[in-house]
């Protein structure tokens, strides 16, 4: 084992696999000798090549013998087969295994290699995802990981997946906390949906940083909540009265005349997050090429609009029932359905497809006719199975090459397409953001077109970021497809406000 010095900036490039920028050298010389520390740096900017070089020179010193990287299903596996062998240094001695569901006896010994003794104390890493950590086999394995070995790290990859403090991950990952003896959070969207989304992720780093274990008193530091006498809350107070047991007063957030949340002392947790957490921008580090945004309108076709009136008032009428966030979201759900040429029923098996043209569909049509009659690629995002299915069939109809990427593509298929996206001769990558918006980089399109968005602002923004990271040479240009005053316009104007308040806790700029 090898002991690499501490002054990062004078340490020669040779001793890293692959040449480093100035900001990851600034993260190695000025933050990873921290026990705790977060990377808030936008997507793109290579937080990968940071862990893996702070891991290796941590083992290099003796400070770190295993650790255990969680990251979303897929992208643990890129950790272990692409990132982890492109970026560890060549002088690092490391045994590095993936978490399968598979319990087939030749993975099973796989695992197990992973605690075999080697003279030369190799660094062990397991890369796990997130939903493994829900499963008993999961956690039992990641617990035994984490205590067979004294100088742990874990590894938070896009640490928002535990935002929110009730769920299983959370409070398995918080059972792990105390076998490391270093923590990293990585995000590019630490602030997701509100301000809250910061208290598991920074209690998770240290629990003294935010001066409360309490996410009440979280929450009542850095919004309004209604008060006491407030008709809402003493409606529900009154429900629950009625037999029910009562969980003491819930905590609902103060809302502005145009519905926006009211959030406080911004500032303060913004100093907060910039005292543990190192956060870089592409525009900061990286010289990128521009970010172009665009929102193309249409209207709905006369057949739609009755639909859509009629759906609005059913989605209306679930606001004013006592409801579920659930429930709110498939009436959304069927707002947005409409304004692309159907909506899913639930006495019918398949979509109901809505009479006459898809203005929509035709729009996006046009758009990456004109696009690849330039020479340029394309990435087309959307949200719906049904939609994909309908681009695909459209787009093939005019014969332009095309694959696809989404929840139902194999293993072999998604490596197929983006090969044949970035290296080969596909004009359109077609794909669904929650299951190709992260992870994959897509730098041959110099357009993305957004048919459908959902309110998630983390797969808006790593959606984007796919195109928009190193080895890119060209502008990008961002395209919302919107139906004139429907829910498109609602839902890229509510991620534009998402981001506007991150912006003020985190930092950063963009434009929907």
């Amino acid at each position: 084992m090898e002991e690499i010095q501490r002054d990062f900036k004078n340490v020669p490039h040779e001793r890293f696999k692959t040449k480093p920028y100035a900001h990851q050298i600034d993260y190695l010389q000025y933050w990873s000798d921290k026990d705790a520390v977060g990377i808030t740096a936008e997507m793109g900017t290579g937080k990968t090549w940071m862990m893996i070089n702070d891991m290796a020179a941590k083992w290099g010193e003796s400070e770190c013998d295993a650790v255990l990287v969680l990251a979303p299903n897929g992208v643990h596996r890129a950790w272990h087969h692409i990132e982890i062998p492109t970026h560890m240094p060549t002088w690092v001695h490391y045994k590095s295994v993936e978490w399968l569901s598979t319990a087939k006896k030749e993975y099973k010994k796989q695992l197990e290699e992973i605690f075999t003794v080697y003279e030369s104390r190799p660094l062990r890493i397991l890369t796990m995802n997130w939903e493994a950590l829900q499963s008993k086999r999961g956690y039992d394995f990641a617990e035994r990981f984490c205590s067979s070995f004294s100088k742990v790290m874990i590894i938070c990859d896009e640490s928002d997946a535990i935002k929110n403090p009730k769920a299983a991950r959370t409070k398995a990952l918080f059972k792990l906390k105390p076998y490391s003896k270093y923590r990293r959070i990585m995000t590019g969207t630490m602030i997701n949906n509100s301000p809250f989304d910061a208290f598991t992720q920074l209690t998770f780093l240290d629990e003294n940083i935010l001066g409360t274990s309490s996410f009440y008193s979280f929450k009542a530091e850095y919004a309004e909540m209604l008060q006491d006498n407030n008709p809402l809350l003493q409606s529900i107070r009154s429900k629950m009265s009625g037999g029910l047991r009562s969980y003491g007063t819930p905590q609902i957030v103060a809302k502005n005349m145009d519905g926006t949340p009211i959030y406080k002392n911004l500032d303060k947790l913004n100093a907060i997050i910039k005292k543990h957490c190192y956060r870089v921008t592409k525009k900061d580090c990286l010289d990128l090429p521009e970010k172009i945004y665009k929102t193309v309108y249409f209207d709905l076709t006369p057949e739609q609009l009755v639909i859509y009136k009629q759906a609005k008032e059913e989605c209306r009428l679930v606001f004013q029932s006592d409801t579920t966030t659930f429930n709110k979201l498939v009436a959304f759900g069927k707002l947005s359905q409409i304004t692309s040429g159907y909506y899913c029923h639930p006495l019918s098996e398949e979509p109901v497809r809505i009479q006459g043209p898809t203005p929509k569909l035709d729009l996006l049509v046009d758009h990456v006719l004109k696009v690849v009659e330039s020479g340029e690629k394309i990435i087309i995002w959307a949200k719906y199975r049904v939609e994909i299915q309908d681009i695909f069939d459209r787009l093939k109809d005019k014969k332009i090459s095309i694959v696809q990427y989404h929840g139902g593509t194999t293993t072999e298929s998604r490596k197929h397409a983006i090969k044949s996206f970035e290296q080969g001769d596909a004009q359109v990558f077609l794909g669904n953001p929650q299951a190709a918006g992260i992870g994959i980089t897509l730098v041959a399109a110099s357009y993305v077109i957004y048919f459908s968005n959902s309110f998630s602002l983390r797969n808006r923004l790593q959606s984007e970021d796919r195109a928009h990271r190193i080895g890119q040479t060209k502008n990008v240009t961002y395209i919302n497809l919107a139906a004139k005053d429907t829910i498109d316009e609602d839902i890229i104007a509510s991620l534009g406000n998402k981001k506007s308040i991150a912006d003020s806790i985190i930092g950063g700029e963009m434009t929907l």
